[in-house]
């Protein structure tokens, strides 16, 4: 408690410079948790993507000419690869193909209420990895597909649009014009959801799974695998790269390449080229570089502040010294009083972090993938509220305060009792 008051009578007897101080590191803390949180929305288990770390993905596929070499193709998987080369591995607990979002157009089955939607293609295994929240009726399953109508799940939202309440399950519609079934509303799914985000989910056609040639393996589906757990990560890789061997070995002309495929999440969600995997050391160190020097330009700065604050309190120190007060004794008050301002910068600046990031949210998760996308970017409440966050915000704190406070202090410290008592 006598650090607490000794701090904020520093803070009444020097506003200015302890208000630049503590929006010094606010604007310090802005910056880096923006950095966190969206690396949060990106990469973390969240709703409905809660298996990110423990799945593995495709999304490029390779196809070559044996002897031509000069042959070409390069696309996405399909769902005829993921059966013959995912499915039958053992530490698989579940896989899904599934295509992007893509707008179509939906409305009653007379033709009024129509909508423009985004709309995806997948299977049952889509229901198993991602963590949809059933607001009415069910999830389709394999028995249904290829029935006398198409079922499908919708968004809370098309619903009420449509029907004007959630409870639409078992209610038809016109789905590009086709007359098919509801039997299922979900929650909306916000677009930062790289995978799991559409409006509507219907079943891509069975026909899809038959091998009929090379030309099968190929096609504008990406599979995401989920494991038993992480530790099942290589066991998978090598299964599916020996089942593309032996898959290759009956192919005449064309063999089929998965470019060091399975990806986990931070590559799947950075591979964006087909041709051209994700260079994910660059990619780390983009950031190490960003987050580095996001703290040291502040502390560079705030590290004058404190200089200034210390040439103000010689005096007191050269008293303190002389009645026994160690340097050592010295340096952690004036760490411990400066951490107190630099933790209120540090609050201010997460609440900014949380303003700055909803604000920019449609140009931070914007990607090829979702541009135009009819949805909301909203943000999950776990990224933004997740004790990492809040543990991260007070280490990146603590960091501010040794490099900005710690050299003042230590150099302040180091003056004789004469010098420090003499000082005007």
């Amino acid at each position: 408690m006598q650090t607490i008051r000794q701090a904020f009578i520093i803070l009444k007897q020097n506003p200015l410079l302890s208000t630049i101080s503590i929006l010094g590191t606010a604007f310090a803390i802005t910056m880096i948790m923006a950095i966190v949180i969206t690396w949060q929305t990106k990469y973390a288990d969240l709703e409905p993507e809660v298996n990110r770390s423990r799945c593995l993905y495709f999304s490029a596929m390779h196809v070559q000419g044996k002897e031509n070499k000069d042959w070409n193709n390069y696309g996405k998987p399909s769902a005829a690869f993921m059966k013959e080369c995912i499915q039958p591995l053992s530490e698989v607990e579940a896989c899904t193909a599934f295509s992007t979002a893509d707008v179509a157009l939906v409305s009653l089955t007379d033709g009024n209420n129509r909508l423009k939607v985004d709309a995806m293609s997948t299977d049952p295994g889509f229901w198993k990895i991602f963590n949809m929240q059933f607001l009415d009726g069910r999830s389709f399953t394999e028995a249904e597909r290829g029935g006398e109508m198409m079922s499908v799940v919708v968004c809370a939202s098309v619903a009420r649009k449509l029907f004007g309440t959630v409870e639409a399950a078992g209610r038809q519609m016109l789905l590009n014009r086709e007359v098919v079934r509801i039997i299922g509303v979900v929650k909306d799914v916000s677009v930062t959801a790289k995978d799991a985000y559409a409006q509507v989910w219907s079943m891509y056609h069975s026909g899809e799974l038959d091998v009929t040639g090379w030309w099968s393996y190929s096609g504008t589906r990406t599979i995401a695998v989920l494991a038993r757990t992480p530790d099942d990560f290589p066991a998978i890789k090598q299964g599916v790269e020996k089942r593309v061997k032996d898959v290759n070995a009956g192919l005449e002309q064309r063999q089929i390449d998965i470019m060091e495929q399975p990806d986990n999440i931070v590559a799947h969600v950075n591979h964006v080229w087909a041709n051209v995997g994700p260079n994910l050391p660059m990619l780390y160190l983009q950031y190490g570089i960003a987050l580095f020097i996001i703290l040291l330009v502040p502390s560079l700065n705030l590290c004058g502040l404190s200089n200034s604050r210390m040439q103000q309190r010689v005096s007191e120190l050269g008293v303190r010294k002389a009645f026994g007060a160690t340097d050592g004794t010295l340096i952690r008050q004036i760490l411990n009083e400066n951490l107190v301002l630099t933790l209120i910068g540090g609050v201010v600046g997460l609440m900014f972090s949380y303003l700055a990031v909803y604000a920019m949210r449609t140009w931070l998760f914007t990607n090829s993938d979702n541009i135009g996308t009819a949805g909301d970017f909203s943000l999950s409440m776990g990224a933004l509220f997740s004790p990492q966050v809040f543990v991260l915000a007070f280490i990146f704190c603590l960091v501010i305060n040794l490099l900005s406070a710690g050299l003042p202090a230590w150099l302040a410290t180091r003056r004789t009792i004469v010098d420090s008592l003499n000082d005007k």
